[in-house]
C-alpha cells in the first residue's frame, strides 16, 4: 500500500500531535519537605527509557542466534530546574542528599564530624515521581509514575559575569521502575465500570463512564445509546452494573451543584 496523505491527515486530525512543552512534575519523598514549587520550576525533563536485557540462544544445531529476553533495565531520568534567587530549588536537593549520606552540605561545627557519609535506609529517602503529559485544552493525557526514585546526580551551576543566562540545576535520579497510565486508566489492570465528571474551563461540567471491554466514553465522544446498540455483547457485560452507576453519578452531581 502506498503512502496516503489523506490517512496521513486524518490520523493527525483524530488522535493529535504531542507537545514537548505541555507538561508538568510533582515529587514527594518520604520524610522529605514540601516539594510543590518544584512543579512550577522544572525546566525540561526526559521520560525515562528502558532496555530489555537479552541472551543468544540457538534452537537448532544449525541455525541462526537469536537475541532471548529476561529482563529488563531501566535508563536514568533527567531534569533540570529553574533556580529562584535564594537557591531553594537546589537546597532541596542537598538536604535530600544529605537525608542519603550524610554528605556535611550543612556541618556548621568547624569540627567536620558530621560529614561521615553514613548511609541511611534505602525506604526512607526514596520518593515517587510523577510526569504529567496535558493536551492542547489543558486535560491531563498521560502520567509517568516514577517508582522508589532518589537524586544521584547534581549538576554544576555555572556562572559568568558576561552572562545573562538564567540559572539552572541539572539532576539525575536513579529509580525502580515505571507505571505508564493513560488517560482513561484503560491500560491498569482491575478496573471495573465506574463514573467520574470534573468542572472543566468556563465552569463547563464534564462527565465520563468507563466500561470494561470498551474503555472510556466522555461528553466529546458519540452517544452512549449509539455505542450500546452497536455492540450487543456490550449489554450483556454491564447491564448488571450501569444502572447503579449512573444512579451513583447522578448523587454525586446533584450533591456537589
Amino acid at each position: 500500500m502506498g503512502f496516503n496523505v489523506n490517512a496521513l491527515t486524518s490520523s493527525i486530525n483524530q488522535t493529535g500531535v504531542a507537545q514537548a512543552s505541555h507538561f508538568d512534575i510533582l515529587i514527594s519523598y518520604n520524610g522529605g519537605e514540601d516539594a510543590r514549587h518544584l512543579s512550577m520550576r522544572a525546566d525540561t525533563v526526559n521520560i525515562p527509557g528502558r532496555t530489555i536485557t537479552t541472551l543468544e540462544h540457538r534452537f537448532t544445531n544449525y541455525g541462526p542466534l537469536q537475541k532471548i529476553p529476561y529482563s529488563q533495565v531501566y535508563g536514568d531520568l533527567q531534569m533540570s530546574f529553574l533556580l529562584s534567587e535564594d537557591l531553594r530549588e537546589k537546597d532541596f536537593f542537598e538536604r535530600w542528599h544529605d537525608n542519603m549520606v550524610n554528605t556535611g552540605a550543612y556541618d556548621t561545627s568547624g569540627n567536620g564530624r558530621y560529614s561521615q557519609f553514613n548511609t541511611k535506609y534505602y525506604g526512607d529517602y526514596v520518593g515517587t515521581i510523577e510526569i504529567r503529559q496535558y493536551g492542547p485544552d489543558g486535560d491531563i493525557r498521560t502520567i509517568h509514575k516514577i517508582n522508589d526514585a532518589y537524586p544521584i546526580l547534581m549538576g554544576e551551576v555555572g556562572m559568568d559575569w558576561a552572562s545573562g543566562d538564567l540559572m539552572k540545576l541539572q539532576v539525575t535520579f536513579a529509580f525502580k521502575n515505571y507505571q505508564f497510565i493513560t488517560v482513561d486508566n484503560s491500560n491498569q489492570a482491575g478496573l471495573g465500570v465506574g463514573f467520574s465528571f470534573n468542572l472543566g474551563r468556563g465552569g463547563k461540567l464534564q462527565a465520563g463512564l468507563r466500561i470494561p471491554e470498551l474503555g472510556s466514553i466522555s461528553l466529546k465522544k458519540p452517544p452512549l445509546g449509539a455505542i450500546v446498540a452497536a455492540s450487543p455483547q456490550l449489554i450483556n457485560n454491564v447491564s448488571k452494573n450501569l444502572g447503579g452507576v449512573i444512579n451513583s453519578g447522578k448523587n454525586a452531581i446533584a450533591k456537589f451543584l
